[in-house]
């Protein structure tokens, strides 16, 4: 069979269901599967609501344990590169804001910082836009978001602007180069190195939902792209953005069944 099997899972779309973290009918079986099999997984996510900890223990009371070593969010990227700066805005919700302040980040509730750190949130307030948007025009602070997806999904089935498309607002209202923005999360070079460390031998599998943010940026690093439509893009979508991933499957079941027919 060549190099050894490893999985990068995206979690919204491919594990869960919902912002609920409902998981899938068939997403416990599929993780002892690969458990009983010994290929080595990570989840991997652009969640930028629930500090790791927390979504581990939130996943964990669904069903889905998961070591810390199996777990990468964007967040968990955040700090060591929010801490070069000695003040920062958090376009954020609050359990957010307090994981930074425990990672030593100094968030300021003004516009008279260094940075914006843009993440996805919920509680949005018109004081929140205009704060961020004076940082950068006033204080010409650096743009920096957890994650550059640019559309989510609610629980109840409808859609919303996600991180990357609050980036673009704000870039587009400050004259902000949209080449000068930093993104932590996937698909970023950093996030992608933390995804990858203890895979270096093996062939990678990369499941997701998202071709735009996950898929496409995924092949320059050299894995296997397989998309699911069980999450906010279909088949259909797929055919718009004329993209050929490696393999398209309807279900964890379905890539059960193919990966069981690589296996000795």
């Amino acid at each position: 069979m060549g190099k050894e099997l490893a999985l990068l899972l995206d979690l919204d779309g491919v594990l869960v269901k919902n912002k609920k973290l409902d998981l899938f009918e068939d997403t416990l079986s599929f993780l002892s599967f690969l458990r009983e099999k010994g290929l080595p997984f990570r989840v991997v996510s652009n969640n930028s609501r629930i500090p790791p900890g927390e979504l581990r223990e939130k996943l964990a009371q669904k069903g889905l344990e998961l070591r810390e070593d199996e777990l990468l969010t964007a967040l968990m990227v955040a700090p060591a590169y929010l801490r070069r700066f000695k003040s920062v805005f958090a376009f954020a919700e609050e359990a957010v804001k307090n994981y930074l302040r425990g990672e030593g980040i100094n968030l300021k509730d003004d516009h008279d910082v260094e940075a914006v750190f843009v993440a996805q949130n919920h509680n949005l307030t018109f004081r929140d836009v205009k704060t961020a948007t004076s940082a950068l025009k006033l204080s010409k602070a650096k743009l920096v978001a957890v994650n550059l997806n640019k559309l989510a999904k609610d629980s109840d089935g409808l859609f919303y602007p996600a991180t990357g498309s609050w980036v673009k607002m704000l870039a587009e209202a400050t004259d902000y180069p949209l080449e000068e923005v930093v993104s932590l999360g996937k698909p970023s070079e950093e996030f992608f190195r933390l995804a990858l460390k203890g895979f270096e031998d093996r062939e990678v599998y990369f499941v997701s939902d998202d071709f735009y943010t996950d898929l496409i940026p995924a092949e320059k690093f050299g894995l296997k792209t397989v998309f699911l439509t069980t999450g906010k893009y279909s088949r259909e979508d797929l055919e718009r953005a004329d993209y050929r991933p490696f393999k398209t499957f309807d279900s964890l079941t379905e890539l059960r069944k193919y990966l069981e027919s690589l296996l000795p």
